[in-house]
């Protein structure tokens, strides 16, 4: 027989629900712990892509506005390479780009 089963002043069924009480809360604060892991890496992905999404955005505006400006120049002559090109120009291409990452 245990010793524990047969002290009076010790209740083995309060000491064990206390037991699974705190195994619970340690649980509940690993959980968290995980979450709140996972949570950064995805905020620091995010700001990663984000950055390296302005910066090819920037390049295709950059290629838009030049690259395909002088290339439809070349390829028209007269009034027609002119309006293309005032066209072109005039609107500024903005490529939108978002990151999937929220």
């Amino acid at each position: 027989m245990n010793h524990y089963q047969t002290n009076s002043y010790l209740n083995v069924s309060a000491l064990d629900q206390g037991f699974k009480e705190a195994q619970k809360a340690q649980e509940r604060l690993a959980i968290k712990s995980i979450l709140m892991a996972k949570e950064a890496k995805i905020k620091s992905q995010n700001t990663a892509l984000t950055t390296q999404l302005k910066a090819q955005k920037t390049k295709m505006s950059d290629f838009a506005g030049k690259t395909v400006v002088s290339n439809f120049k070349e390829g028209l002559t007269g009034k027609s390479a002119e309006a293309a090109e005032t066209h072109l120009a005039s609107k500024k291409f903005e490529p939108n780009l978002k990151s999937p990452i929220k």
